[in-house]
């Protein structure tokens, strides 16, 4: 949402209306870093926990979410944390986290570095119930495929696509992700929209079929 600049009004509605999924949803969910509140809701089940100041992490559904609740990460250069809670759908129930992670640490470290996104991340699957769910967010994975984080993300959720990373920020950066472990005979694509709807990461779109 960068810092609130974000056009989620037009993103809200551009997935209400199928032109980002390639047919209208019967239910969806949004996973948002950087937002600002007042967000309107707009009837929908919402949850918010601000990290700094007024920005924080921000998950909103067309289904209740049942227990929310925040996961404080291990701080290194700027608060961070993620958000998770439980949607009950026809079929199933899942586990959704909405996580933001560290993106650099002091000069004194090393200007970017995967050391601390691998410490958020092992700390934050510990953290995780068992059984399915859905894990999205800003992971900041500036180093690529290799990173701690994005390889302990992909042993978790095994469902998650093998298809080839699009970047997600300044044309080249693979920084934002969504990771599924799903019930068996679920399908779900993926893709990168082009639009970035005022913010400076090109949103992330999955499609999941039971």
């Amino acid at each position: 949402m960068h810092a609130g600049r974000g056009d989620l009004a037009r993103l809200r509605y551009e997935l209400a209306s199928g032109v980002l999924t390639g047919g209208v949803p019967s239910d969806y969910v949004l996973l948002l870093q950087e937002a600002v509140q007042p967000i309107d809701a707009d009837g929908f089940s919402f949850f918010f926990a601000p990290v700094r100041g007024q920005s924080g992490n921000a998950v909103l559904s067309t289904r209740p979410l049942l227990n929310p609740r925040i996961i404080t990460l291990t701080r290194e250069r700027q608060p961070r944390s993620a958000i998770a809670a439980t949607i009950r759908l026809d079929s199933a129930t899942l586990f959704l986290v909405d996580v933001h992670m560290e993106n650099r640490l002091g000069w004194w470290k090393a200007l970017f570095s995967d050391s601390a996104r691998g410490e958020q991340a092992s700390a934050l699957l510990r953290e995780l119930p068992s059984g399915e769910g859905i894990l999205g967010g800003d992971l900041n994975t500036w180093l690529g495929p290799n990173e701690p984080a994005w390889r302990a993300m992909l042993q978790r959720f095994p469902d998650t696509p093998r298809d080839p990373p699009q970047p997600t920020f300044h044309g080249r950066l693979v920084l934002d992700h969504l990771f599924f472990d799903l019930p068996a005979g679920w399908r779900v694509s993926r893709h990168v929209v082009q639009d970035v709807y005022g913010s400076d990461h090109h949103p992330v779109v999955a499609v999941i079929n039971d």
